[in-house]
């Protein structure tokens, strides 16, 4: 094509005096170059990606209503695109200005202009995988779904206080220990707090079998102080061979009304989950510190897996009362303070 523009130049050029058939072979160079750069530009553009080497996802909103200029805007803002005169002439040149979709989407960062378009034409969401970890709070829940753009924390947490869910083994008051922990597939277009906070009670219902279900009805113990329990059990121990011992353990100071002595329960009242524990710390007068105060905390301090919920279903029958862990995450036992203060002074540097 750009040959056969140059030769009908050519022909032109030839009925022209010298000076005027110069200045016009200098504007056709002129033009020729600028169209073959404004061409290169253009096709780069359409084949550029944020980063080419990367799935990682990019949650973007398009407003109803909204104008292909103005979705040119939310995309070169979350770096998905590098020209939204590009992206205008693109939509132009394939006529779909007017065929782009609103909603929440899911991109990725290797997403080529084209593939978006696809995208949003097409006006489905895709899904987000959310990987929500064993013995996250409800807060750090809250702050996962946020950092998705799912739905803002505050939000989360509200709803977790007032709205309704029609479990019969859940407490009244709160559901803290209750979101079961897993990765969960997530349409972004059509999230809601209530909707995924059913989902996760309702999976953690589900992990547990009949057999564990006809346990608990069984059981001495309250479903509610098991959950509570496994709660801690998540937090003090993460190796599953260990749990049941552990349970055992919390399950013999309980017994015998003493203090747990479970730091996990202090850095919650202190609304932290990790990090060492001072002397102030330790003397934080709540209800969760269980330092302080003997029984249970008034709820659970996490969301405990199966393993958790099971070692503290199905507890061994142990003659320890205290653990402890060195700096390696080994765990050691003992039957007597005394033993218990031999293994600080062996362990703990």
């Amino acid at each position: 094509m750009l040959w056969a523009i140059w030769v009908e130049c050519l022909v032109v050029a030839d009925h022209k005096p010298k000076f005027m058939k110069k200045l016009f072979f200098l504007t056709i160079v002129v033009s020729m170059v600028g169209i073959f750069f404004l061409y290169s530009g253009y096709s780069a553009a359409i084949r550029y990606a944020l980063n080419p080497d990367s799935s990682a996802r990019i949650n973007i909103t398009i407003p109803e209503g909204s104008t292909g200029g103005q979705i040119a805007d939310i995309l070169e803002d979350k770096g998905l695109i590098s020209s939204t005169e590009a992206f205008a002439f693109y939509l132009r040149q394939n006529d779909l200005g007017g065929e782009l979709k609103a909603g929440r989407f899911i991109m990725q960062e290797n997403f080529s202009m084209p593939k978006i378009v696809d995208i949003l034409v097409e006006g489905k969401s895709s899904e987000l995988g959310v990987t929500l970890l064993e013995g996250w709070t409800a807060k750090q829940i809250a702050e996962k779904l946020e950092a998705e753009e799912l739905t803002t924390a505050e939000s989360f947490m509200e709803c977790m206080k007032t709205c309704e869910f029609d479990f019969n083994f859940v407490p009244d008051g709160y559901l803290e220990g209750y979101l079961y922990p897993d990765t969960y597939f997530v349409n972004a277009g059509n999230y809601s707090d209530e909707g995924f906070i059913s989902r996760l009670i309702n999976t953690l219902k589900n992990k547990l079998n009949n057999e564990d279900w006809l346990v608990i009805n069984a059981s001495d113990r309250d479903f509610e102080d098991i959950m509570i329990m496994a709660s801690i059990v998540e937090r003090e121990e993460r190796n599953d061979d260990e749990k049941s011992t552990v349970a055992g353990i919390l399950w013999n100071r309980y017994d015998a009304n003493i203090g747990l002595g479970a730091d996990a329960t202090v850095l919650y009242a202190l609304d932290r989950t990790s990090g060492g524990l001072s002397f102030e710390d330790l003397q934080v007068d709540s209800p969760y510190n269980t330092r302080k105060y003997a029984g249970l905390p008034p709820t659970p301090i996490s969301n405990p897996s199966i393993s958790s919920i099971r070692a503290a279903l199905y507890s061994e029958d142990t003659d320890y009362w205290y653990y402890l862990h060195d700096s390696g995450g080994g765990i050691h036992y003992a039957k007597t303070l005394d033993e218990h203060n031999v293994n600080k002074a062996r362990y703990i540097r």
